[in-house]
Parts: C-alpha cells; sequence; structure tokens
C-alpha cells in the first residue's frame, strides 16, 4: 500500500478475518484461461483481499474487483477458512473473480444472519445484541489491547480512558491493556499492523484502516467535533479572510480538524503555503502558547483540544468561528476478533455510558453523550478524506 509498492506485510493487510497462503498454481498478471483457473489454499493468516492482492497484484483496498456475490460461492468474504480453496476465475469476457473450488467447501462456512449485499463495504456487521450484555468469552489470561490516538498527552488520556479499562474488565475475562502511541503516525502504523484488538481512531484514520486493512467500525463517539478558529483576545482576527499574509499553527496537521480547516480555507479563497504559513505544534510550545507569543496568528484545533488547553492559556484566547462539525472517534475492531466477540463488544461499547459508575466518569472526564453505530452517511463523508490521509500517513499507492 506505500507508494514504493506492495510489501510482503502489505498483502497481509484487508478484509476478514484473519484465517500464509499456499499456491496450488501459478498466479499471473495477465488473464488466466478460464478452464486453467489459479487456485489456493487458505492457511492461517490469509484474507481475501490480500488472496487477491498476491495472485493480480491489485492494491488489497481494491479487493472488490475480485468478488462476486453470485460467481464467487462465497455469502460473507469476511468468512475464509483454513483449508478452503480459492480459485482466480477468468471468463472469455475478461472479467475475474475468486471462487470457492468445490461446494463441500462453502458447506464449512457460517451462514450469514442476512443475504450479502451486491457490494460489500467492509467487514460484515455482527448481529445485534440483547440490552442484557453477557461478557466475551475470551481465552484466559489473554489481554485485550485497545490503542487510543493520541490527540491530548499521554496522561490525559490514560486517565479518561481508565473508566473504560474498569468497565470492560467487569464484563469480560481479559485483562485491558492500554497502549498510547507517540504520535499518530505510530498510532496509524500499529492500527494497520494489526496490533490492537481495540482502536480509537480518528474518524479519518478509521475509514483508511476499515477500507484497506479491514478493521471493524463497532461505534462511534457523539456530539460532533467542533472544528474552531481561535485567535487571541485582543487580537484583531474576526474572520478567514483576516488570515491572509499570516502564519496559522494547527495542533496536528495530520487530524481531520487540520484537513477541515484548510478545506475550509480554500472555499474562502486562501490556500495553504500560498496565502497563508502552515505552523505545527512545537514539543516544547503548544498551539495555544504560540499564539499568545505571537508564533502564529490564530490556531485551527477541535473542540477537545481547545478544552484540554492550560486554563491560563484558553483564558486568553477566544473562539472566532466555528466553521465545521465533523464525525467524532471510531471505535474499531481487529478482525481476528471473531463474528460473536465483536458483536457482543460492540454491544458493551454503545452501552458503556449509560454504567452510572464508569460510564458516567468516562462521559463527565470526556463531555460524550453518546456512543452509537457508524452509519453510511458518516463513511461517505469521511470517504473525501481517505487520499489525503494516505499521503500524511505514508500509505498512498
Amino acid at each position: 500500500m506505500r507508494s514504493t509498492g506492495i510489501t510482503g506485510s502489505a498483502l497481509r493487510a484487508g478484509l476478514g478475518g484473519f484465517v500464509g497462503l499456499g499456491l496450488l498454481g501459478s498466479a499471473s498478471m495477465g488473464a488466466q484461461p478460464a478452464s486453467v483457473p489459479t487456485e489456493v489454499e487458505v492457511r492461517a493468516g490469509d484474507t481475501f483481499s490480500g488472496i487477491a492482492a498476491q495472485l493480480t497484484g491489485i492494491p488489497p483496498r481494491q479487493w472488490r474487483q475480485l468478488y462476486d456475490p453470485q460467481q464467487s460461492n462465497l455469502p460473507n468474504p469476511n468468512r475464509i477458512l483454513v483449508g478452503m480453496r480459492l480459485e482466480l476465475v477468468t471468463e472469455a469476457s475478461g472479467a475475474r473473480y475468486l471462487r470457492v473450488a468445490g461446494p463441500a467447501r462453502v458447506a464449512h462456512m457460517a451462514a450469514p444472519t442476512a443475504p450479502a449485499p451486491a457490494a460489500v463495504p467492509g467487514p460484515s456487521p455482527a448481529p445485534a445484541a440483547s440490552a442484557a450484555v453477557p461478557p466475551v468469552a475470551a481465552a484466559p489470561n489473554s489481554d485485550l489491547v485497545v490503542g487510543i490516538l493520541p490527540n491530548i498527552p499521554a496522561p490525559a488520556l490514560l486517565s479518561q480512558y481508565e473508566a473504560l479499562k474498569h468497565y470492560l474488565e467487569r464484563l469480560n475475562e481479559n485483562n485491558v491493556r492500554l497502549v498510547v502511541p507517540a504520535n499518530f503516525k505510530a498510532f496509524f502504523d500499529s492500527t494497520m499492523r494489526g496490533e490492537y484488538d481495540l482502536a480509537v481512531s480518528a474518524p479519518h484514520l478509521a475509514r483508511v484502516a476499515q477500507l484497506d486493512r479491514g478493521m471493524v467500525p463497532l461505534a462511534m463517539y457523539e456530539p460532533r467535533i467542533g472544528a474552531l478558529l481561535v485567535a487571541p483576545l485582543d487580537s484583531p482576527i474576526a474572520a478567514a479572510g483576516d488570515l491572509r499574509g499570516k502564519a496559522v499553527a494547527f495542533a496536528n496537521p495530520q487530524s481531520l480538524v487540520a484537513m477541515y480547516g484548510q478545506q475550509w480555507l480554500r472555499q474562502k479563497g486562501l490556500e495553504a503555503g500560498k496565502d497563508y504559513e502552515v505552523k505545527g505544534a512545537r514539543s516544547d510550545l503548544g498551539v495555544g502558547r504560540m499564539v499568545l507569543v505571537g508564533e502564529a496568528a490564530a490556531v485551527i484545533l477541535s473542540s477537545g483540544e481547545f478544552r484540554s488547553l492550560p486554563p491560563d492559556e484558553s483564558a486568553k484566547l477566544r473562539v472566532v468561528e466555528t466553521f465545521a462539525r465533523f464525525p467524532n472517534f471510531i471505535l474499531l475492531a481487529n478482525p481476528r476478533l471473531d463474528r460473536e466477540r465483536i458483536g457482543r463488544l460492540r454491544a458493551q461499547l454503545k452501552g458503556f455510558l449509560a454504567d452510572k459508575d464508569d460510564g458516567a466518569r468516562f462521559a463527565q472526564a470526556t463531555g460524550l453523550t453518546g456512543i452509537v453505530d457508524v452509519d453510511e452517511a458518516v463513511e461517505h463523508e469521511l470517504d473525501a478524506f481517505t487520499a489525503a490521509t494516505r499521503r500524511s500517513m505514508g500509505y498512498e499507492q
């Protein structure tokens, strides 16, 4: 998936429950005669998208080119099993698809709870859980690893998420281990490598991880996040046009609020690097202090980032404009978790804020009002930022 070419690890990235690749025929980049398909045997660790990429050279995220709901004999491409044989078929028309070789193999698959859609957007949703959330069955002494995007300082995040850790440990047989990487890039790389069982992700990173890695969206936080233009109390800046020729600080140029901010400024006729200077936060000087000492005329940041500023800084700043409200963080599950476990974790997370102890404490610390399903409208909204996200993370094809 990287610009330097598809690596071995990238070939493993993509859709489906992880179940090496045994080649029973030679793969080719060119068309294969329909009577002589390339056949593979699924081994532990394989995914549908990884096999599609290995056999044809297409990027893993383009696995849909090789999935045909009518011809693949595969109701759910998430559910490929060890020992199943997949064959690459090329029709006389040039159309290609992977299909299960032999009807007996399909019988080993769990039947889907609903017919597969014509275009599968990603891992199938787990069955809806009942109001009473039973614990997840898990191997004893197996940690549930939760990766958290470092959008605010790590100590503050760990303090907030201690409530979620305690809640999940009460409902499950697992210990929960919280991981806060050093930066957005480290978080995204670890997510794409499958190092987290659950990932608390910025929405644009979550969408790319869903499309390119097969991570399963479980739920998202509410309310939407406010995108703010902030300036010092005594600043003359009153609108976007006042930023022309000035430096604008961003808490993190790789964040979604930064992407929304630069899009908003383009709509106002201002191009980054031409009409204003983009400045990222310095490790020794946060964005609030950068504005107050004159290193930048204003700052674009999220409402949560603004709340996390030291009180002595935020008291000297004012919100010039809330120019957008974008989707909040999305919670993702690693596709290696089984379908039932994913469904139960989804239900547990959606019921978290209703918990009178841990949930109430988390809501008070974060300002969240709900944890809800991720709907298609949100996914489509985020699609506008997937190309820019891949570029910023070094995963551009």
